[in-house]
């Protein structure tokens, strides 16, 4: 999963970037503005498990966080540049866009102005790009080209929400659309607005863009607590009345607007977390293991972490009767524990 983070200038993307990364992350590098970190996602379940199969590896989800240093406002003489970062973006799961709700230099925060401005700008960059593709593509059919009448009609809907000033993530089949998928378009992607507070404030009431989530975070406090051991970041966090760290927060929030959940696995050598969408299935995820895995699929043994926990061991839960039997087209559900059985 790779989340991008934007905002304005001065409105503390870096700084959310540290508190999202903090000592979670695994790998961190900055090259050509773009700072990444790969960040394992916290998991308690996954403790748990490690215990019960008596696994020499515990491996999390993991989630990298692209924190890219530009102004969308800008683009006059920095196309070339705009693109290449637009492009950094393409593979991004998801955006994090922040908005300062802190003073700065004797200046008020203004984060409902700043907000509209940045997603105004995110569906204007979409529009250039709609814009440009379809003025290729009607030329093309002119000359009696081959068109993929498909795409025309999806770039000309695309057209029409963003004229209208409205995001693209708003249209399903936009989202899920195959021809769509090779463009850099921002308003499509699932969207997560962090509210950067100063230690003191308090957050302001905001009208979100359509279907985005909202959290609020004292950024510069929790990427300076992301940095401290963890018992003296407990007694920082209680005289600050925060109740958990920032980054199972965000990791919260970003699972919730990309609808995903986890199941585990787990035997001697390790028990491990993956993430997959909502609704997916029991050959679906075996695919997201191994591909042979997929095509082999024979069944899935499922038993839900709580019960598995509560037994204390694998074969104790098969004694009782816990552990099922299910077919290719189960539905996963968040933390079932799985053994998949499969031929190649």
């Amino acid at each position: 999963m790779k989340i991008g983070i934007i905002g304005l200038p001065q409105a503390g993307k870096t700084t959310i970037f540290r508190a999202a990364a903090g000592k979670y992350a695994g790998h961190q590098e900055e090259k050509g503005g773009i700072a990444r970190a790969v960040v394992k996602v916290p998991e308690e379940r996954l403790e748990v498990l490690q215990q019960i199969f008596a696994s020499a590896r515990l491996t999390p989800a993991t989630v990298q966080y692209l924190d890219l240093s530009f102004d969308l406002r800008e683009r006059e003489g920095r196309s070339k540049e705009l693109e290449r970062l637009l492009n950094e973006l393409k593979p991004a799961d998801a955006l994090i866009m922040v908005i300062r709700n802190f003073e700065l230099a004797g200046l008020p925060p203004s984060p409902q102005e700043d907000l509209e401005q940045l997603h105004q700008e995110m569906i204007l960059a979409d529009l250039a790009i709609v814009e440009r593709r379809l003025e290729r593509l009607e030329k093309e059919a002119r000359k009696g080209g081959q068109v993929d009448p498909k795409e025309l009609e999806e770039l000309r809907e695309a057209k029409s929400l963003l004229e209208e000033g409205r995001p693209l993530r708003v249209s399903p089949s936009l989202r899920k659309s195959p021809r769509l998928k090779g463009y850099a378009f921002l308003s499509i992607k699932p969207l997560l607005v962090v509210l950067n507070l100063g230690e003191e404030d308090e957050p302001q009431p905001l009208k979100l863009p359509e279907q985005a989530e909202l959290v609020a975070i004292k950024g510069r406090l929790e990427a300076d607590l992301a940095e401290l051991p963890e018992e003296e970041a407990r007694v920082f966090r209680e005289e600050y009345g925060l109740s958990q760290p920032a980054l199972p927060l965000l990791i919260k929030k970003s699972f919730a607007i990309l609808d995903l959940i986890c199941f585990f696995t787990g035997g001697p050598k390790e028990v491990r977390a993956w993430p997959v969408p909502r609704g997916t299935t029991a050959q679906k995820a075996a695919g997201v293991i191994h591909s042979d895995m997929e095509r082999g699929f024979i069944r899935a043994e499922v038993i839900p972490f709580e019960e598995l926990a509560a037994l204390g061991s694998y074969q104790a839960a098969q004694k009782a009767g816990k552990v099922r039997l299910e077919g290719k087209d189960y539905v996963v559900q968040d933390g079932d524990v799985i053994i998949f059985r499969f031929s190649v």
